[in-house]
């Protein structure tokens, strides 16, 4: 009971029109309580300074050196089956000391002039040449694993070095610069 003897009850203000509670809570967002747009603008800073560096650091990463027939390329085994292969298949047109009275021999495949025309050339289209043209009279037909043995044995014959893997046929060897 109150004063003379009046109750009274405790009331709450009568609650805003909601177009007053939707432009105030607008205006709390304007004014820095809006997490979901700082958050937005961070996040674009952060992917804008990221996509730079990364194009940075992609513009200044070396090149992969070039792998060439100086780089232990095919393995000693290898030249042993292309050898092999060579003496039954190749060796009647291009070693000079084999090709028949009257006929003229092929291009030498060991030496300067063989190095002169093939220099800077890929040992992919060396291999290549040899399976789908060699030997030119069709005597025989080399798959490209034969002719990669057989680049595998020029590559000895021209004093490069051997190594422990066997020369690949097909896209790998593409990239191998046949150097003087």
């Amino acid at each position: 009971m109150g004063v003379n003897g009046v109750t009274r009850t405790a009331t709450a203000a009568p609650a805003a029109p909601r177009e007053d509670r939707e432009s105030s809570n607008a205006g709390a967002r304007a004014s820095g309580g809006g997490a979901p747009r700082a958050l937005k603008r961070t996040l674009a800073i952060a992917l804008t300074v990221f996509s730079v560096t990364l194009v940075v650091v992609t513009a200044q990463a070396p090149p992969t050196p070039q792998r060439t027939t100086k780089d232990k390329v095919y393995s000693k085994d290898q030249a042993a089956k292309g050898e092999t292969q060579f003496g039954k298949v190749c060796a009647s047109c291009h070693d000079p000391a084999k090709v028949a009275a009257g006929k003229k021999p092929a291009p030498q495949l060991i030496g300067d002039k063989f190095l002169d025309k093939w220099n800077q050339k890929t040992l992919g289209e060396l291999i290549s040449l040899i399976a789908t043209t060699m030997p030119d009279d069709g005597s025989v037909v080399l798959t490209d694993d034969e002719a990669a043995d057989l680049v595998a044995y020029i590559l000895k014959a021209n004093n490069f070095p051997d190594g422990p893997k066997a020369l690949p046929s097909g896209e790998a060897s593409k990239d191998i610069i046949i150097v003087k």
